[in-house]
């Protein structure tokens, strides 16, 4: 997580940062990169909070679809990822 703090050093968003993406994923097919930030999901910001991901998706199911505001070097995507089945 990218804090607020952080975010205004670096002249980033403040959001999720992505370290890795699983191979074959949904995020993987939809193409999210690792150093990608996620600052909003459904126009929904991403607060400092690590909940804030889980409450975004918590009512969705397997295979609806989630819109993704993302920061890649210094330019906004919009992309829609189809959600999967959490293995552990």
């Amino acid at each position: 997580m990218i804090s607020q703090q952080t975010a205004l050093l670096n002249d980033v968003p403040q959001g999720l940062y992505i370290v890795n993406v699983v191979s074959g994923s949904p995020a993987e097919e939809a193409g999210v990169l690792v150093g990608d930030i996620i600052y909003k999901i459904d126009g929904n910001s991403v607060s400092s909070d690590s909940e804030s991901l889980s409450k975004s998706i918590s009512d969705k199911k397997p295979s609806d679809n989630i819109l993704l505001e993302i920061w890649r070097n210094g330019e906004v995507k919009n992309i829609s990822v189809a959600l999967g089945e959490f293995s552990q």
